[in-house]
């Protein structure tokens, strides 16, 4: 069955209290930097203990915007800060671990390809057996492996990548995510929950989901066809709906209600 979470980046007792009233299952841990990588490393045993605690599990763990391709070869400084995340993921018993690859214009398209493979093959290697799930996230931020073109060249090379998905990301960048769902929901580890407005063609904030313009019963109605039974995370990512406001807190109760509704 599905599980119900929500981003949680660096875990204390207070907000892992927190977590556990809302009723939700697990928390997701999301790196964005080297520093932040290396803290997560160094304070992984205490945050391992504080979950488990709080009767919740850590659902994904995962670093974005690293620089891991360097001019179509990996870097092998970049690649070791963020396999001791993936050393991480692997020592709580996470069942997926996020990561993506960034495009270096240095070198052609060919060369972006075969790092990318590379850098997620040795990441396979890695994780192999031990029940965690490597998985591409799909939004650009310093990661092009993020459609459907690159997931066929990426994924037909290694079928055991998984996709972190999250709809908000291909609704912005005009792609279907309905589509993307239909054609690709079973390669999918993690899926995020992040609601998204757009007008005129222009964003102008991610709200609670339940209150944007993805089609939530649909995108649910898409994942049960294809058999996800994986994590859904709460990613509260507004400019107005600050998580650490009154009104930030509200609407992460209101997408735990209204989400809710669509787990069976």
């Amino acid at each position: 069955m599905m599980k119900l979470g929500i981003i949680n980046n660096r875990p204390t007792k207070e907000s892992l209290n927190y977590v556990k009233s809302l009723g939700l299952s697990f928390i997701e841990m999301c790196n964005n930097n080297n520093e932040e990588s290396i803290l997560c490393t160094e304070n992984m045993a205490q945050y391992i203990a504080d979950v488990k605690d709080a009767g919740l599990y850590i659902g994904s763990l995962g670093r974005w915007n690293a620089e891991m391709n360097k001019g179509g070869k990996v870097n092998e400084d970049e690649f070791a800060i963020v396999a001791k995340n993936l050393d991480d993921a692997i020592s709580c018993g996470c069942p997926t671990f996020v990561c993506g690859c960034n495009y270096d214009d240095s070198v052609s398209l060919y060369k972006n390809y075969t790092a990318a493979i590379e850098i997620f093959g040795r990441m396979l290697d890695k994780a192999k057996g031990t029940g965690t799930n490597i998985a591409v996230y799909n939004c650009d931020w310093n990661n092009f492996i993020n459609n459907m073109n690159a997931w066929e060249v990426v994924l037909g090379e290694l079928p055991d990548l998984k996709i972190k998905f999250d709809a908000s990301h291909s609704y912005n960048a005009d792609r279907n995510y309905m589509r993307e769902i239909s054609d690709w929901g079973d390669k999918f580890a993690h899926v995020h929950i992040k609601g998204t407005v757009r007008t005129g063609g222009e964003h102008v904030d991610d709200p609670p989901a339940g209150m944007d313009d993805l089609k939530w019963g649909s995108i649910f109605a898409a994942l049960y066809s294809k058999g996800y039974d994986g994590c859904l995370s709460i990613e509260p990512h507004s400019r107005a709906w600050r998580f650490d406001t009154d009104l930030g807190k509200a609407g992460v109760k209101y997408t735990v209600d209204y989400i809710s509704k669509f787990i069976l």
